[in-house]
């Protein structure tokens, strides 16, 4: 403005500060800060002004106002507290025995309006009818209530997500409106309802004569969360009842028949005072769900011994069905938030239900032999049906064989007995199916709509009857071991995993109607290797120290995918959630690969070269660039280059481009990680107890969609005023050339390109749990008839360390991280056992 206009800087930068304190066309709008008179918020060397003070008191008319940052965070999340009561009783006698158990369970959540109470009791028995019949009943009851906060969903990144909110609006803004006292004391306003006025942004009924907040005005998800009950009432009832009939002492006929019967009402009430449900007077939701889940099992079992021969037989059948009823209703203009029921809505403007069932049924047997207790063999085969696939393909058959050799029984082992317990050589080889794709995919569906007072059904989705299981061929091989009567345990493992007709969702042209349909197409394996050992370090009387380790690798390839996939680029980009960011699919590739930008450094007068510039140019200087390959460049009749071909993964890196329309995408191969396990240790100093818990990860990559976030300038016509990432400090500046981090400068464009610079490694370390307990030596307990007595304190989640705070890649199922969810929960807790 300054150079366009012929302004002075002085002038220019009278100009910026007038527009950042008023808010014309863009700024601050909302302003906290308290300036020195005669001085500017920002100085001519584009820095807060050092004498500027939160905190900023205003009259507009009539009325006194008084801006003042909050710690949003800290107000939204606090300590929560646990508790939890046990108590069972077993006895019984020779034909028959008893348990029974009660539990309370009563959970505050780290977040205001968020609570979980449950109770639960259980009941078992068994008796022995008859020298032939025994007969058991297992049955439990849950009923729980669960109430959270509504602001919270993952699916929505805006003003109602409150980890999102309060982790990205920026340090200076205030939760509450504030005016000041007689004494000239800051004090929180209150409404006409007597409720602490909340800010929500709005100049008009929070803070007048401001613009509007540039971080999601009109929202303050602590405040609605205060007006806002999201509860979900369930009741759950499940039995388990059996019979064993002992037809001969070697053939025996087992029924075992459970059923599960669930229910739950869920209520969510958007308040009518703040919010977005402040306009529509209020809304609710209510919900109810009903599901029934029976499984029923009977097999008949041989068994029967032929000198050092074992030979077991069993065979089978079983049904399994789960049927589920939903029932949904809103309305709004609710009459007073003392009802939340749908009868206090004058307007009840939506509901619908459905009902769905999911049915298999199966034919299995097994058969096990072992020789002398030292050579196992096994063989099983089932046949299943699923309701999930037309009735000509509903049938798979499944199978597997097994076997295992205990070398230390052989008798050329016997030396090796002083210290070798057992080892164990073990494989196996056998197949599973998965049919876990949702109901109604092998027909096409049709859904119903309203039009005015009639149902038109119109198309919905495309069916394949062809469809059937898919198909996972496992194979294992390993060994196990003890040494020195159980002091060194250990087990080594390795496996393979073949899946053939992956049921794999097509993608079509939305022409046709639906986006897409599924089909058994694509082949893929997976192949790892686990181990575990556990030691006695130190085995006395009164001390015992135990460690244990674990460690597994897993490598994933395509082995095989659909011909219209592949017959172009010779394989094809998926796009994930978070960030730009794509997988690379191609047979014989990695399964999950990341296909995304390289980042190329910093553009300085030292790696301007590496561009395809004539010279150095400055107002590029500390711009972001990213690799690029000419083999891909799409170019016009007569050889000028007009874009990049960014839909196949790039070789080579020909030069870099502070442009992401001139850059290319690369495949990164495997972001899966490299070893994953966790050690713990135990150890028992006379009536004293510890344990510790870790989990740990070596490699893989994640992309952090967060920090991506937080290190991005603004740009466009207006800034949305948010947190930044303490590392935009060491950002390349004409004063700190060396930074490997892109200048952070307004309207920057590709500065935070989605790109191998944000694709952070996934190694971390977890403190999982622990516990110290103390019990009470049984010479004093017996005096009061208890038979143990043990005090303990325990807790979970303790402390995380990853490549960055706040970082965790735990939560990476696909390939981004992000903050918008409900983290891990650090518990501390102590009780006491006893048992009489």
């Amino acid at each position: 403005y300054a150079v366009d206009n012929g302004l002075s800087n002085a002038a220019a930068n009278k100009w910026v500060n007038d527009r950042i304190i008023t808010g014309q066309s863009w700024g601050l709008q909302y302003n906290p800060f308290t300036i020195p008179e005669g001085q500017y918020l920002i100085g001519l060397d584009g820095k807060l002004n050092p004498n500027a003070t939160l905190g900023r008191a205003y009259t507009y008319g009539g009325e006194t106002y008084y801006m003042l940052p909050d710690d949003w965070q800290d107000a939204a999340y606090h300590d929560g507290f646990r508790q939890e009561y046990n108590v069972n009783v077993s006895g019984g006698g020779t034909k028959s025995s008893f348990y029974a158990s009660a539990s309370y369970l009563n959970e505050d959540g780290i977040i205001d309006n968020s609570n979980y109470e449950r109770f639960s009791g259980r009941l078992k028995a068994d008796l022995q009818a008859r020298e032939w019949l025994r007969i058991g009943a297992n049955v439990g009851f849950v009923h729980s209530n669960m109430e959270e906060n509504p602001n919270f969903s993952v699916s929505s990144l805006g003003s109602n997500n409150m980890a999102y909110y309060t982790s990205m609006i920026a340090p200076i803004y205030p939760l509450y409106v504030r005016t000041l006292d007689a004494n000239g004391n800051p004090i929180i306003r209150t409404d006409s309802y007597g409720h602490k006025q909340y800010d929500y942004g709005v100049p008009a009924t929070n803070f007048p004569g401001n613009g509007t907040r540039l971080f999601l005005a009109t929202g303050n998800p602590i405040g609605a969360n205060k007006y806002n009950v999201a509860e979900t009432i369930g009741n759950s009832f499940s039995g388990a009842f059996t019979v064993d009939i002992d037809i001969t002492k070697w053939l025996k006929f087992n029924s075992n028949n459970n059923i599960n019967i669930g229910q739950s009402n869920g209520s969510v009430y958007g308040n009518p005072f703040y919010g977005p449900s402040a306009s529509e007077n209020g809304n609710i939701q209510k919900t109810s769900t009903n599901s029934m889940r029976q499984n029923y099992v009977q097999t008949l079992n041989f068994h029967q011994l032929f000198g050092k021969h074992d030979v077991q037989v069993m065979l089978g059948h079983e049904w399994y069905k789960i049927t589920t009823k939903y029932l949904n209703a809103l309305a709004n203009k609710g009459f007073s938030p003392e009802i939340p029921e749908i009868n206090a809505f004058s307007n009840r403007y939506d509901s619908n239900s459905y009902t769905s069932e999911y049915n298999v049924e199966g034919w299995f047997g097994n058969a096990l032999y072992n020789y002398d207790q030292k050579y196992f063999g096994s063989l099983s085969y089932r046949r299943d049906a699923s309701s999930r696939f037309h009735p000509d393909h509903r049938w798979g058959d499944f199978w597997s064989v097994g076997g295992a050799w205990i070398i230390s029984q052989e008798a050329f082992m016997e030396n090796t007995r002083t210290w070798l317990d057992q080892l164990k050589l073990k494989a196996s080889i056998g197949q599973q199916g998965n049919d876990g794709i949702g109901n109604w995919n092998y027909t096409n569906l049709y859904s119903l709509n309203r039009s005015g007072t009639s149902i038109v059904p119109s198309f919905y989705r495309l069916g394949n009857e062809n469809i059937t299981w898919e198909t996972t061929t496992n194979f294992n091989a390993g060994l196990e071991w003890s040494l020195w009567k159980g002091r060194l345990t250990g087990s080594f493992d390795f496996y393979t995993k073949k899946t053939t007709d992956l049921l794999f969702w097509l993608n079509i042209p939305e022409s046709y109607g639906t986006r897409g349909y599924y089909d058994n197409i694509g082949d893929i394996r997976n192949t790892g290797v686990e181990l575990t050992l556990n030691a006695d370090i130190i085995r006395s009387k009164n001390i015992i120290w135990n460690v244990g380790f674990n460690a597994s690798h897993n490598k994933g390839k395509i082995l095989k995918l659909p011909e219209s996939k592949i017959k172009q680029n010779g394989g094809f980009a998926s796009t994930s959630d978070f960030g730009g960011i794509y997988a690379w699919y191609e047979e014989g590739g990695d399964l999950n690969n990341a296909f995304i930008y390289e980042y190329a450094g910093v553009y300085t007068e030292n790696t301007w070269q590496l561009t395809q510039d004539e010279k150095y140019d400055p107002t590029k200087a500390g711009l972001a660039m990213y690799w690029g390959d000419k083999s891909l460049w799409q170019k016009d009749e007569e050889g000028n280059f007009v874009s990049m071909n960014t839909s196949k993964p790039a070789t080579n890196r020909d030069y870099a481009t502070t442009k992401s329309t001139d850059a290319s995408r690369y495949a990164q191969g495997s972001t899966l990680p490299t070893v994953t396990g966790g050690f713990n240790t135990t150890l028992k100093v006379y009536d004293f107890d510890v344990s510790a818990v870790f989990d740990y990860q070596l490699g893989g990559k994640v992309f952090d969609s967060s920090y991506q976030t937080l290190m991005g300038p603004e740009s466009g016509s207006s800034v949305s005023a948010r947190i930044f990432h303490v590392d935009v400090l060491n950002a390349w500046s004409p004063s700190n050339t060396g930074s490997d981090i892109p200048r952070f400068q307004y309207g920057d464009d590709y500065t935070t390109l989605g790109s191998t610079r944000f694709l952070t490694n996934a190694r971390y370390l977890n403190f999982q749990s622990f516990s110290v307990g103390y019990t009470v030596p049984k010479s004093l307990t017996k005096k009061f008839f208890v038979d143990k007595l043990r005090f303990y304190v325990q807790g979970q989640n303790l402390c995380f360390w990853s490549v960055r705070k706040g970082f965790d890649p735990r939560y990476s199922f696909g390939e981004t991280a992000d903050t918008n969810v409900y983290s891990p929960v650090r518990t501390i807790s102590g009780g006491v056992q006893v048992t009489f």
